[in-house]
This record gives structure tokens, C-alpha cells and sequence, in this order.
């Protein structure tokens, strides 16, 4: 189904009409008149860090009683510039929800919370556009692409004195990578797109999980240990057949740095599962005419080692930095069809004076699929390892008003593709 332009035209009308609504509150406030004085106004449209001014006032005396939540829709016009397949571009959106509640502020225990993330996908994804594998598009990829898809992750949280956090329920994994990475992540909203910066594919680790994480912050190290379902919980309550394909035990150790003089961390990871997959060694036999099933493999495995590190940091305020970040991977390679992966590259705040605001990007990544894998599907098509680069630069409009540019250039797994380059627009508004 081709795109109409209605979508565009939708979000043109609403900038005139903000434009429009602007020229007269100006105007009105040239005009030197007496009157009496008045209550403090709400800030205005422009100033506000929301678009609904922090619920319309009534934020902080929610998060004083232990009710936090915060709203974003995102939205997305994108298509392939060049390369193999339909040119035609995509709109599609994304709805995201975040309730945060803490329990002592409730009147219940000391150290208690709880986490839901409501995410509802809209419209058209171009993810696999180009003849791509991997989702150059994640937000739109999960919780499902082309149609409307809603999901729910819920987790309740305890935290036991100043260094332990204990985490259990339906956790979405791409927040969790988010909150442990500065100038990768993004949710796929706010920085990157591309999988491969915004969560990267592990073979281990789905989307979405069920079961528990405990971290324990010491000095200097911070050690994490993840105990989960390997089935993916996407659309799912997760307790249908809880851990009926096996069970994974991810853990990492994370070391603060700070190389000439700029902060930064160092992430170490192992995980391992137990959840069989297909002997890929078994896939030519399926030419056969009277072909058995193939055979199944077990112990996965992957090890990785991932870094951030600050160049500029503002003194004034630490959250405007930019950075590098980089990250390598290796895994058992079958029946885990990633065998190795690497990518890297450098963003953060804008380093352009006056737009402190804005956001930018680039990075690049390489993934190695399963030599196995690979050789056994020489026979049914001409495959070959994935690779690309990304850049993006998100300009803050307003501060809950985000336009981001992005360009991706991707070698897609089959050598009978050509190389794909993809463009597009993101649109992001707070509430």
C-alpha cells in the first residue's frame, strides 16, 4: 500500500498553527496595558519542557505522592533512496507510556516500585526494506511492524539499602539497554534506529523477557545478574508456559573510568542458555524429497565487551556530553545464527554553540552471522555477513518538539542485493 502525504500535511498544518497562535501572544504582550495583578501564568507554549506543561501543573504533586509518568509520540516517515526493492516511503508511529510508582511515598514499604511501559506501533515500517535482515527501523519493528501492535511490560522493583536493586516481571530489554547507555540507545526514538545501536542483536537475548535481575553497585565495580525465560515475551503475559524452552543466565560487570580526564565505563558480559535451536548443520538435508527434521543444537553462549567514553562534558550541567561508544560480541555461532558483531562510532549532546538541545550521531557496525549457517544456505541463496553505517542529527524545535534527520547506508546479507541506503524523518513530541 502506497503512502499518502496526508500525514505530512497533518504535521505542517499543526507548525503554521503553532506559528500562527505565537504571532498573537507577542503581539499581545507589546501592548503595555494595566491591570490588575494575576495569578502566575502557565509558561508559554515554547518555553514549556512538555507539551502539556507537566499534566498541566499537576506533575510534581503526583511524583510527591509517588505517581510518575511521562508520554511520548514518535513519528516516522522513512524509505529507501537506493538499492534493491520498492522505493516507496513509509509512515508509521509509534505511542509510548511510562508509569513510575514508588511505594514508600504511597504509604507502602521502604524501597519498593513498580515499572509499566505501554508502547502502541501505528501505520507502515520500512525494516526490512532493501532486502536488510536486521530492523533499521527497531521502534517500529517491536511490538510488531505494518498494522497497529500494543504491548505492556510490567516489573516490580525492590531496592534493599543504597546498593542492591532486586527486578522482576516482564522487562522490555531496549529500555533496559537504553538506561545503562548515554550516547548509544535512544529506544530507537530519540537517538539511533538501527538496531544494531539502539539494542544490538545478541542471539541470546529477545526483546522482551520474563524473569529477574539483581545489581549490586560496590566500588568500583557495578555486577548485574539476569535470569530470564529465552522465549520472547512480545505481545505476551509472559506466564503462558513460563521457561518451558529452557532458561539464560546473563551477568556483567561494569568498571568506571575516566582516560583523559572525562568519565566513562567499561561493560564485561557472559551469558549462557540452555534453550535448544536447529542444527544448521541439518539445513541442506531439507532438499531432500522425503527430508526428516532437522536436528536440534543446544548451549548457546555469547561474550561481549561494551564501552562508553566521554570527550566534553559540560560543568555546569552533566547531562550535555558527547562521546565514543563501541561495542564486540562473540557467541557459539550455531545454533545461534550471530556469530560475531562489532560496531562503534561517536554522538551525544550537539557540540554546535547555542543548540545544547539537539542530539547527533554516527556509528558503524558489522555482524557475522553463522559460518554454519551460512555455508549450508549457499545452495538456496547467496548469503553473506551485514554491515552498514548510520548518522542522524535531532534538532530540539522546542523542548518537547524533536525533528531528526536520519541516513543509513547498509550491505544487505545477500549478494545479489545491492547496497541499500536509507532516509528519512522523525517527528517527537513530550507530553
Amino acid at each position: 500500500m502506497k503512502l499518502t502525504h496526508k500525514p505530512l500535511h497533518y504535521s505542517l498544518s499543526l507548525v503554521l498553527l503553532f506559528f500562527a497562535w505565537m504571532s498573537v501572544v507577542t503581539a499581545d504582550e507589546d501592548i503595555p496595558i494595566e491591570t490588575p495583578k494575576q495569578p502566575p501564568i502557565a509558561k508559554s507554549l515554547w518555553q514549556r519542557t512538555t507539551l502539556t506543561d507537566d499534566w498541566f501543573g499537576t506533575g510534581t504533586t503526583m511524583r510527591e505522592h509517588g505517581i510518575g509518568f511521562s508520554g511520548f509520540l514518535t513519528q516516522f516517515y522513512q524509505g529507501l533512496a537506493a538499492g534493491t526493492g520498492s522505493h516507496d516511503w513509509k509512515y508509521g508511529g509509534k505511542a509510548d507510556g511510562f508509569l513510575r510508582i514508588e511505594g514508600a511515598k504511597l504509604g507502602l514499604w521502604k524501597g519498593f516500585g513498580l515499572n509499566a511501559h505501554a508502547e502502541l506501533n501505528y501505520g507502515e515500517s520500512p525494516t526490512s526494506a532493501g532486502g536488510t535482515f536486521l530492523p533499521n527501523n527497531l521502534a517500529l519493528a517491536f511490538p510488531g511492524a505494518n498494522n497497529t501492535f500494543a504491548d505492556l511490560s510490567l516489573y516490580f522493583t525492590q531496592q534493599l539499602g543504597d546498593d542492591v536493586t532486586v527486578m522482576f516481571g516482564k522487562i522490555n530489554m531496549v529500555d533496559l539497554y537504553d538506561a545503562g547507555r548515554e550516547f548509544s540507545g535512544g529506544r530507537g526514538i530519540e537517538q539511533f534506529q538501527h538496531v544494531q545501536f539502539v539494542a544490538p542483536i545478541s542471539g541470546i537475548t529477545p526483546p522482551t523477557i520474563l524473569g529477574g535481575i539483581v545489581s549490586v553497585k560496590t566500588k568500583p565495580a557495578k555486577y548485574t545478574l539476569m535470569i530470564y525465560d529465552p522465549a520472547n515475551q512480545v505481545r505476551k503475559t509472559g506466564f503462558e508456559n513460563p521457561f518451558d524452552k529452557g532458561v539464560t543466565f546473563n551477568g556483567s560487570v561494569e568498571l568506571p573510568s575516566d582516560f583523559f580526564s572525562q568519565s566513562g565505563k567499561h561493560v564485561f558480559s557472559a551469558a549462557y542458555s540452555t534453550q535448544n535451536g536447529i542444527d544448521f548443520a541439518d539445513i541442506p538435508q531439507l532438499l531432500l524429497p522425503e527430508a526428516p527434521p532437522p536436528g536440534t543444537k543446544g548451549d548457546r553462549w555469547l561474550l561481549s565487551y561494551a564501552f562508553e567514553q566521554s570527550l566534553w562534558r559540560d560543568a555546569v550541567d552533566p547531562q550535555k556530553a558527547w562521546g565514543l561508544f563501541g561495542q564486540v560480541a562473540v557467541s557459539d555461532g550455531n545454533p545461534n545464527p550471530v556469530e560475531w558483531s562489532v560496531m562503534g562510532g561517536i554522538g551525544g549532546t550537539s557540540p554546535i554553540p547555542g543548540r545544547e538541545r539537539d542530539k547527533f550521531g554516527l556509528g558503524l557496525f558489522y555482524v557475522g552471522y553463522s559460518s554454519q549457517l551460512k555455508d549450508s544456505l549457499r545452495l538456496l541463496l547467496p548469503a553473506r555477513d551485514e554491515s552498514g553505517l548510520e548518522v542522524f542529527y535531532n534538532y530540539s524545535v522546542t523542548p518537547w518538539l524533536r525533528l531528526t534527520a536520519d541516513a543509513q547506508i547498509i550491505r544487505p546479507p545477500r549478494s545479489d542485493r545491492d547496497t541499500a541506503i536509507m532516509t528519512g524523518i522523525r517527528a517527537q513530541i513530550l507530553f
